[in-house]
């Protein structure tokens, strides 16, 4: 581990957008913890503003709390440090929480959620991620996608039956293969990155990268990336005026 001591300025924020009648996004950071999570929900309205809260909720109360002794009884448990381990223990948890509210809720039958975490410690940034939410590094003015789809479209690009251009208007945009709370178990997708001063992670919904060119989100970075909360109010702002069509949501982490 690197001796640099680093530290963290969060900001985020979520809009309804102008055309969706509720929120069903859900934010939240833990300034103590180094934990930045999002969430964007499935499965109508009321449905899916139960799963992301509800998600967001059990991870967060499951990451302050000491590790479970059975989470280290698994052979695989042994192979992972202890950041990715409890941040994957939340996570479980979360979906284990919102599956097992749906069923004994009828009303949320099949209610689910992308779901988003970025752990900050030490050098490093750990990541979690199911679903199509997105985990986006500004580093040496670069914006790169650190995360990749769980969608039939992103499946149909890797398999080459369209490419990236034709995404945006493929009949299966918008299909996730993957989700939080849907089954008892769920994949999760999990990286760590090292950390340098003055890099940007943004951890944003659909409803904010669908309505920002790529180009355009980058140009929002560089001229804000030095003030998170800025930076965050003018990513919410050029979404709804470029058609807002649905929930924005985005936290920023800034590396100091």
């Amino acid at each position: 581990m690197s001796d640099k001591a680093f530290t963290w300025e969060f900001a985020g924020a979520s809009d309804t957008g102008l055309v969706r009648p509720g929120n069903e996004d859900a934010i939240a950071w833990d300034a103590h913890f180094g934990l930045a999570l999002l969430a964007d929900g499935m499965g109508g309205y009321e449905g899916g503003e139960i799963a992301s809260n509800l998600a967001i909720k059990t991870a967060l109360e499951s990451f302050s709390k000491p590790l479970a002794p059975h989470w280290r009884e698994a052979e695989w448990t042994r192979k992972v440090n202890d950041a990715v381990l409890k941040l994957y223990a939340a996570v479980s948890e979360a979906n284990l929480t919102v599956h097992n509210t749906a069923l004994k809720q009828t009303r949320y039958e099949g209610m689910g959620t992308t779901f988003l975490a970025a752990y900050f410690h030490g050098d490093r940034a750990t990541l979690a991620h199911i679903g199509d939410s997105r985990i986006y590094l500004w580093r040496n003015r670069a914006l790169k996608q650190l995360t990749v789809d769980h969608t039939m479209v992103q499946e149909r690009i890797e398999n080459g039956e369209i490419t990236a251009g034709d995404a945006a208007s493929d009949a299966y945009r918008g299909v996730l293969t993957r989700a939080l709370g849907v089954d008892s178990v769920v994949e999760v997708d999990m990286r760590e990155v090292s950390i340098q001063a003055g890099d940007v992670f943004l951890l944003c919904s659909d409803g904010c990268y669908d309505m920002l060119a790529y180009d355009d989100m980058a140009a929002i970075m560089s001229v804000y990336q030095e003030d998170p909360q800025q930076l965050v109010r003018q990513l919410l702002r050029q979404a709804n005026e470029n058609g807002g069509y649905d929930n924005i949501s985005a936290i920023v982490a800034r590396v100091g």
